[in-house]
């Protein structure tokens, strides 16, 4: 008797492991780039130097950014101590101009980090390095006590200006000027909310922002300021809101960190308009807060695991509780 109804019980459950299989959300499509063999790195940010063939990777726990060459071959590219930068956020690289731009902003992930917001304020700076050297050429930093800053992300347009988004002291787009170095507020808004990511059309006369409600679309020519239009029942605001954001052949690739997604959402011919979401990878195995990405080629590549859950009232988790970041990539093309 036991002997049939052991392969009957497997069956059963077999059945039910397969409908639990079919009802998940999930849809994976990417690979494995390359692993980051540092497990306390907390990365936030990736960059890509097409030049060199060479990847970028920002930390929010060590305040440094990684080089990786084309070889694999793994080296710190700056250094918190070097320069005075506190966790790295997003970063970009300009190749045309030999420059790596990156934002650093004070916050707990920062081994050591022992301010205070509500006494101190809070810290925050786009810092200006050669690409080639590593040495730091410039850095931007708004730092006054009492006040909460935070730079998030950045775009650089066609002309080598940088836009970079800001909250908690106010909610702005900030921009440097290639030729000048001038720092200024250029954007602020109610209909930027916690802005995030940030892209322009390859024109560079649409800039995007990713904000906690939505995404924002900047006309460049006359600095109007409105939301972009969505169709009904996509969801991009709040839990579905979008972190990394960047603009390819008339779509834009979204990182939703909250729900283990990465989209890519049609516009219309206006680029005014999102006609609809496409996933590209969905609750991915090796995702722990995926954040932000770069388009390499073809190919879309992306922080799969930041861990920015893996911290407690004690701090972070110890190493035997951590992962290797990972670095995904998938094909646009497909």
């Amino acid at each position: 008797m036991v002997n049939r109804i052991a392969p009957i019980l497997f069956y059963l459950i077999a059945l039910a492991y397969c409908h639990a299989q079919e009802d998940m959300d999930y849809f994976n499509k990417s690979l494995i780039a390359f692993t980051v063999p540092e497990k306390d790195l907390i990365p936030e940010s990736i960059a890509y130097d097409h030049v060199n063939e060479v990847f970028y990777m920002g930390s929010t726990r060590k305040g440094k950014i990684l080089k990786k060459d084309k070889n694999g071959i793994l080296t710190n590219f700056a250094e918190a101590s070097d320069n005075g930068m506190w966790m790295v956020i997003g970063i970009k690289v300009d190749a045309a101009r030999r420059v790596l731009w990156a934002c650093s902003s004070g916050g707990d992930n920062l081994l050591g980090y022992n301010l205070k917001d509500e006494v101190d304020g809070r810290p925050a700076g786009v810092f200006k390095f050669d690409l080639d050297t590593g040495k730091l050429l410039n850095k931007y930093i708004l730092d006054t006590p009492g006040e909460i800053h935070f730079f998030n992300d950045l775009a650089i347009a066609p002309n080598g200006d940088v836009y970079v988004t800001h909250m908690f002291q106010d909610h702005a787009v900030y921009r440097i000027e290639s030729n000048t170095d001038k720092f200024e507020k250029v954007f602020s808004s109610e209909l930027i909310k916690y802005p995030n990511g940030i892209a322009f059309s390859t024109n560079g006369q649409k800039l995007y922002v990713a904000h906690a409600d939505g995404i924002a679309l900047i006309d460049m020519d006359s600095g109007q300021l409105t939301p972009l239009d969505v169709p009904e029942g996509l969801k991009i605001a709040r839990r579905e809101s979008i972190d990394g954001l960047y603009f390819h052949k008339n779509a834009l690739i979204g990182v939703h960190p909250d729900i283990s997604t990465v989209n890519r959402l049609l516009l219309d011919e206006t680029g005014e308009k999102i006609i609809k979401a496409e996933p590209l990878e969905v609750n991915h195995p090796m995702m722990d807060n995926p954040t932000t990405g770069e388009i390499v080629g073809d190919h879309f590549y992306y922080i799969a695991n930041a861990q920015f859950g893996k911290f407690n009232e004690n701090g972070l988790f110890p190493i035997d509780k951590l992962y290797e970041p990972v670095v995904l990539k998938v094909g646009l093309d497909d």
